[in-house]
């Protein structure tokens, strides 16, 4: 009979029973975690992607925005040159109507004429001195008008032509503001796709960020399981070891007692237990005692007390 208590005996395999449950179970859990861990990387891998295509989108947009507010700048650029010239013509226009209000009436030919005149009557006629004196006066005072009515009409033909030119300004001015009008409201569109290309990006990056933070929950998870299990496979190894030891020793102790007969056929299924060992199969408490512990000494079969 076996010197280890049946009490004792059973109290091991239970123990090895139970971390040996123990073990599957952890492993299960740590399985799932890993999976779970796997399937977090994935999506902050995908999470990743699409930042990087919101970036790249973002300087694009930025890029087509800066071309539109260059547009934009120089067609304010173009307005204010144009309202200046505007504003020249403007004045050059007033001013030729001004001096066309101030000579009413006076054609330069009739002016001509009447010099003439009295130039002939000075030239042909015997005159009074007075009377010379007061047509010479005369003839100056309408060559000063005739000066003063050219120069009015070069002003007239000139303000025709500026206010034909005026006109076409004030044209140009209205497409100028009409392009601004057009390059602004695109610029408020680039202005909306930006605003919500970051919006999302600041979305997906705190998922990210929640993504990473559950990632470390999981990875502690596992690295506490893994240390649970190397307890459990110390802890059975621990009782492993106490099992063979005992066993053992048990086995010495029959060893001694037993006959040549009974030696032959422990030995035979030892060497059958062995081999099952080499094919890495499971062996039962019962099994391992034939390889290390108590046989019945009258008929060589296992005891019925060793489990």
């Amino acid at each position: 009979m076996s010197s280890l208590p049946k009490a004792e005996e059973d109290e091991i395999s239970l123990k090895r029973s139970q971390l040996r449950d123990e073990i599957t179970k952890l492993k299960e859990e740590r399985v799932k975690l890993v999976k779970q861990f796997d399937s977090l990387r994935d999506r902050r891998a995908e999470l990743i992607e699409k930042v990087k295509q919101l970036r790249t989108q973002i300087d694009t947009v930025r890029g087509e925005f800066k071309v539109k507010l260059d547009q934009l700048n120089k067609l304010k650029e173009k307005k204010d040159s144009i309202f200046k010239e505007i504003q020249e013509m403007r004045k050059q226009l007033e001013e030729a109507k001004s001096s066309t209000q101030q000579q009413p009436g006076l054609r330069p030919e009739v002016l001509k004429r009447r010099i003439k005149d009295l130039e002939w009557r000075v030239e042909t006629s015997s005159l009074p001195l007075d009377e010379e004196k007061r047509l010479i006066q005369k003839i100056a005072e309408l060559e000063k008008k005739l000066a003063e009515v050219k120069k009015t009409v070069k002003v007239r033909e000139k303000g025709t032509v500026s206010r034909a030119e005026y006109l076409a300004k004030k044209v140009e001015l209205s497409a100028v503001k009409e392009d601004i009008s057009k390059v602004v409201a695109e610029l408020s569109e680039k202005k909306k796709i930006l605003s919500s290309l970051k919006e999302e990006r600041d979305k997906i990056s705190k998922e990210i960020d929640d993504v990473n933070k559950r990632m470390d929950e999981v990875s502690n998870s596992i690295k506490q399981l893994n240390q649970q299990l190397t307890e459990r496979y110390n802890e059975l190894d621990s009782y492993n070891a106490k099992s063979r030891r005992i066993a053992e020793q048990s086995r010495q102790e029959n060893m001694s007692r037993m006959g040549e007969t009974e030696k032959e056929i422990l030995e035979k299924k030892r060497k059958d237990v062995e081999e099952k060992l080499k094919q890495k199969k499971r062996l039962t408490f019962e099994e391992l005692y034939i390889l290390y512990g108590d046989v019945d000494r009258n008929n060589g079969k296992d005891n019925s007390n060793i489990h």
